[in-house]
């Protein structure tokens, strides 16, 4: 899971510099074919890493390792 996650902000920061220097150039985002696929690749690594917390917390909770009742205030 911290590959994915190093890998996601990697390609997140790729994205956010060519869109910050396309700005720059006053280049419509939604124009450019390299952007836009920076942000489908960041969007497929984050449902990825989304889909291994949810398996990740459900064989906590079959495993009884996770606590969901909240905690005491008193």
């Amino acid at each position: 899971m911290i590959r994915l996650l190093e890998e996601m902000e990697q390609e997140r920061r790729r994205m956010n510099e060519l869109g910050q220097a396309l700005l720059e150039q006053s280049i419509p985002l939604s124009e450019h074919d390299e952007l836009l696929a920076l942000s489908q690749k960041v969007d497929q690594l984050m449902m990825q890493l989304h889909y291994a917390k949810v398996e990740q917390t459900e064989r906590q909770y079959v495993r009884g390792g996770t606590n969901f009742e909240a905690p005491s205030m008193v």
